[in-house]
């Protein structure tokens, strides 16, 4: 009846498990993928296979064969390069407002405005710190954004130089600023270790962290999202921990981006 069966053969011995074996070749073997098994009184009589396409099943078939098939989903094409940059200025400078208003601020605060000279002691002793590194191993142009960052810290977490220390706060101050304008670290003209060996701590990273938290703001990006020369700079989003030269930079970069999403609009 159906050519591709494989019949029991009636002599054979009966198989442990209450069937009978089978001849050669395997039952099924190179079959159909419509499988039909014949039982009498519990036990496997016949078998044979079937193509779905000849059986009610094709349908089926077509389903199961769709599922198995890769999806393939496509990514969707890349923001426009003004708006990637745009983007990325936004977590350096700590939003597109601030973003729009940025301009260099080379003033450097004083502190005599702002700190006691007895209650806040160990802040001034943190302050001479940094200056110290800052004369020795880093760029004049970052010490106005390392005395911003010390007040600011200040304002924020009056206590940290007793409860870490001033050196810890001093090299915690540094990594956070020294990153923000890639001033220091493999890409930088110092590295870390000559900075923490200057004050005198184990490394810079470990309290930067602790500085950082008071600091920035969160929800910004850190990394470049577009291929660009540019240095990477730490995003703190705050656009007072930025040197003037930094400023500059991205001055420029914000007024081509912004001039080329106005030629793509118009």
């Amino acid at each position: 009846m159906h050519e591709d069966r494989w019949h029991m053969h009636l002599d054979d011995e009966p198989h442990p498990s209450g069937g009978r074996l089978w001849g050669e070749p395997p039952l099924l073997a190179g079959g159909g993928r419509v499988s039909h098994l014949v039982f009498l009184d519990g036990r496997l009589v016949d078998a044979w296979t079937d193509d779905p396409s000849d059986t009610p099943y094709d349908a089926l078939a077509r389903q199961y064969d769709a599922e198995r098939t890769p999806q393939v989903v496509r990514s969707p094409p890349p923001p426009p390069r003004h708006q990637q940059v745009l983007a990325w200025l936004d977590g350096i400078a700590g939003g597109r407002e601030a973003l729009l208003a940025l301009a260099p601020d080379p003033a450097k605060p004083l502190l005599r405005e702002v700190l006691d000279p007895v209650a806040d002691e160990p802040w001034l002793v943190v302050d001479e710190l940094v200056a110290d590194v800052c004369e020795e191993l880093l760029s004049p142009d970052l010490e106005a954004p390392l005395r911003r960052c010390l007040l600011l810290l200040h304002a924020k977490a009056p206590w940290l130089p007793e409860r870490l220390a001033p050196d810890r706060v001093a090299a915690g101050i540094v990594w956070l600023v020294g990153k923000a304008n890639a001033a220091i670290g493999p890409a930088g003209p110092v590295t870390q270790v000559s900075i923490a060996s200057r004050l005198g701590v184990s490394s810079l990273g470990t309290h930067g962290g602790a500085v950082c938290g008071h600091v920035r703001r969160v929800g910004w990006p850190s990394s470049r999202p577009w291929p660009h020369a540019y240095p990477e700079l730490y995003a703190t989003g705050r656009a007072e921990l930025l040197t003037a030269s930094v400023v500059d930079d991205l001055v420029l970069m914000r007024d081509q981006a912004l001039a080329e999403r106005d030629r793509d609009v118009s």
